[in-house]
């Protein structure tokens, strides 16, 4: 039939079939049966606040004040003591996915319910962006074939998974995220995408620092290559800088207020750190435009290492302006708060001092995916090579901070290690065929050996029955912290794990937080605990203290009583209550001992 035929008014359209139309209820039927066993059990402690993690309560925190009216520079906790210690070296930028989603839930469902909501579906929708920038990536380095396997290789990788989950609001899935984004960029070959690469650090840097020392890498990664590849690469280059230096600059601005635009900051994005980076990033632009930089590969490569030498000797220098970039964050902590908190926190701890199973579940798969890697820089050619330098390069480095600087850096190697594996998967079942690529994938994969590996491990390791450190749903919960709850406001002197979970859930203030900056309350609230009964009844006048509490079940408990074995954490633990402390009584179910102070 012509386009300029009528249609036939008695054609109909074919009738589905009657066992075809059951197939697809029942498939439907099964995949929302599924999803709901699925989620299901995280809606239920997401609905009791029974987060996984502190940060995740203090997100929601941070955003219930900002909502509530707290300014948009302001990213205090004005709950943390009786005189705030002001910020905690968040950024807002983190806060937007939880902000944007509260807003909307809070309508539908009020603020309580809202709150709970919002918390479950926001790193739902960002794991789908996350997923869906991954196959972007791997598509772009290893062409359509890599489709497939970027799903299962990004998709079922616990590491970078979790920080997915419903619940999990804290930074760490945006920063995956970024640098997905900025991988992508880099792969794809293009001026405008080496920008969208650029923004996607300086966004990464404004989030957090965590994932700095890769993200320096993918930047001297881009002035390397240009140093090698002149002209071919000019145009890509200059957008990367460009977009870099302005990006920086903005997160800066609409971050930091300008009060502290000069304060010496080292865990944050900070005056050092923009300067820096800009003078770096304008510097290399500069250099793009000058006559050798137009030359290929075999013209003027001498003289744009000597460039990118002078600059990256102004940059360094700048150091010695800027001391607090390579002063560690931890440094202000008292002695005592990093020998009972710090060296306990579990993701700030390097694999390398981890149980085996723990270190072949999430290191694993990236030194696989390394070696994997190598091999395919071998196999590349010309400017593909450069792309597999760049995958060997992140991989090690990601996985070397997770192994011996701090396990929380797993989720980025292994947010590298899926990309880059499958999309050399993709090549390979392109180029070479399908066996070798399932050989690769079934070797390098983060199920296949590691998941099982660990669980072998894990079998022949001693069981460990103390306690974590917060105490599990006895500790968490909201109604852990009911009859704490149930208090008229005040001020609450508990261990430092026990500080975010107060917050979220009370009206009262607290002493103790799990952040480095507060320093001085961390540290008042164990000596206060380490004190014997009488001195501890002065200390808790001093601070003004409302309340103690403790969670019976709590690492803490442990650690402080055998720091201090006639300390008042001991006569708590045994039940042998100080006069000047009046029991609250706790609901069923509750970990949470609270007690009243009397001081009169």
């Amino acid at each position: 039939m012509s386009l300029a035929e009528p249609s036939n008014p008695t054609e109909q359209a074919p009738k589905t079939s009657p066992v075809r139309l059951l197939f697809r209820l029942v498939l439907v039927a099964a995949i929302l049966i599924a999803t709901y066993q699925l989620l299901d059990p995280f809606w239920k402690r997401v609905s009791v606040w029974n987060l996984a993690d502190n940060d995740d309560a203090m997100r929601v925190l941070q955003v219930r004040d900002w909502l509530a009216g707290q300014a948009w520079f302001d990213v205090s906790q004005h709950r943390f003591t009786e005189h705030p210690i002001s910020n905690i070296h968040w950024s807002r930028i983190a806060d937007l996915p939880l902000a944007l989603t509260m807003l909307i839930t809070n309508l539908i469902f009020g603020q309580s319910m809202g709150e709970k909501v919002a918390t479950f579906i926001t790193p739902i929708w960002l794991g789908v962006i996350y997923v869906l920038i991954g196959m972007k990536a791997s598509m772009a380095l290893g062409g359509k074939k890599a489709f497939l396997p970027a799903i299962f290789l990004i998709t079922c990788a616990p590491a970078a998974l979790n920080y997915f989950l419903p619940g999990r609001v804290d930074h760490h899935g945006l920063q995956l995220i970024f640098l997905a984004t900025a991988l992508w960029g880099l792969v794809a070959g293009s001026p405008k995408m080496a920008a969208l690469s650029a923004l996607a650090i300086a966004l990464g840097i404004g989030v957090g620092l965590e994932a700095l020392p890769l993200q320096l890498v993918l930047i001297a990664w881009v002035a390397v290559r240009w140093a090698a590849r002149g002209g071919d690469v000019q145009d890509e280059t200059r957008w990367f800088a460009v977009s870099l230096g302005l990006s920086l600059a903005l997160c800066f601005v609409a971050t930091v207020p300008e009060a502290k635009w000069a304060a010496p900051v080292n865990d944050a994005i900070g005056r050092g750190h923009v300067v820096l980076g800009v003078l770096g990033a304008a510097l290399l632009s500069l250099a793009t435009f000058m006559p050798t930089a137009r030359l290929g590969p075999k013209g003027g490569i001498a003289v744009r290492l000597a460039l990118l030498a002078v600059i990256g000797v102004i940059v360094l220098s700048g150091v010695r302006v800027f001391p607090e970039l390579i002063t560690s964050p931890y440094a202000q902590i008292d002695p005592l708060l990093k020998r009972l908190w710090l060296n306990n926190v579990t993701e700030a701890a390097p694999l390398m001092k981890t149980k085996l199973s723990v270190i072949l579940a999430f290191a694993l798969f990236p030194v696989l995916a390394g070696i994997a890697s190598i091999v395919a820089v071998l196999w590349a050619k010309d400017k593909e090579r450069d792309l597999w330098i760049l995958a060997a390069v992140t991989i090690f480095v990601s996985a070397a901070l997770a192994v011996f600087w701090q396990g929380r850096s797993a989720g980025l190697a292994t947010t590298v290690s899926g990309i880059m594996t499958a999309a050399l998967v993709g090549k390979l079942i392109e180029q070479v065929n399908l066996r070798t690529a399932l050989i690769v994938a079934l070797i390098a994969n983060p199920i296949i050996p590691g998941l099982v590996g660990s669980r072998v491990a894990e079998y022949f390791e001693p069981k460990i029955t103390k306690f974590s450190t917060g105490g599990g749903a006895g500790c968490f919960t909201e109604r852990a912290f009911s009859g704490l709850k149930a208090q008229s406001p005040g001020l609450v002197v508990a261990p430092i794990d026990m500080g975010a979970r107060i917050l979220l859930t009370t009206p009262h203030r607290v002493l103790a937080v799990p952040y480095h900056r507060n320093n001085t309350g961390n540290l008042a609230a164990y000596r206060l605990f380490m004190a014997k009964p009488d001195e501890a009844k002065r200390m808790a006048k001093d601070l003004g203290a409302t309340y103690v509490a403790i969670c019976t079940r709590s690492a803490e408990v442990a650690i402080l009583s055998r720091q201090s074995p006639k300390g008042l954490m001991v006569e708590l633990r045994d039940n042998r209550i100080p006069a000047w402390l009046t029991p609250i009584e706790k609901p069923k179910g509750s970990n949470v001992q609270a007690y009243k102070v009397n001081l009169d």
